[in-house]
């Protein structure tokens, strides 16, 4: 998005805008990790600062989306990434899309609680009406940190994509802002 995209924040963390001097050789090397990048499409190439470069450059310049940078509060340490969008403006509803890099943030509670901070901005601050997500069968944690956020299983492709077990499904996640909103009164 432009440079008026919020910061948002929580308790342990600060979403903001990435931005090109954001790009440091950990956040490449994230990408290139097989154990970081085996659920996620990106992990057909191979990734450098160029690439890297066009691809922020790219979400910073469209409308219908936002990619945030995950910063660990006080340290500023970049641990990962949280993209929202595109957005369908019409339909109000979009996808979400994430990476926690930083191993060393993997089982902390991090992917949950930034799920949970970008669904509060689309649904209160961008009143969309629906997110949905998608993660890979055997991506258990993904799983489990979208529907501890209140998402729903709303479908299952068999089979779907190549994967290193050969083929696997793809669980289609969604939550709608009467059931997010609800969450908080629990």
């Amino acid at each position: 998005m432009s440079t008026t995209s919020p910061i948002l924040k929580s308790d342990r963390l600060i979403l903001k805008e990435l931005i090109s001097s954001d790009i440091t050789q950990q956040y490449i090397d994230w990408l290139n990790d097989f154990e970081v990048n085996k659920y996620l499409e990106l992990r057909y190439m191979n990734h450098d600062k160029n690439t890297v470069k066009d691809f922020v450059d790219a979400c910073r310049n469209r409308e219908s989306e936002f990619l945030f940078g995950i910063f660990l509060k006080g340290s500023m340490k970049h641990i990962g990434n949280i993209k929202l969008g595109p957005i369908n403006k019409y339909h109000k509803r979009a996808d979400i899309g994430l990476i926690i890099g930083d191993k060393d943030c993997w089982g902390k509670g991090f992917a949950k609680e930034v799920i949970s901070m970008i669904s509060q901005f689309g649904f209160n601050q961008l009143k969309l009406a629906k997110l949905s997500a998608g993660c890979y069968e055997n991506n258990i944690g993904s799983k489990k940190a979208f529907e501890k956020s209140g998402y729903q299983i709303e479908g299952f492709f068999r089979s779907h994509v190549k994967s290193i077990n050969g083929r696997e499904g793809i669980w289609k996640m969604g939550c709608l802002a009467s059931d997010f909103n609800a969450l908080k009164y629990k």
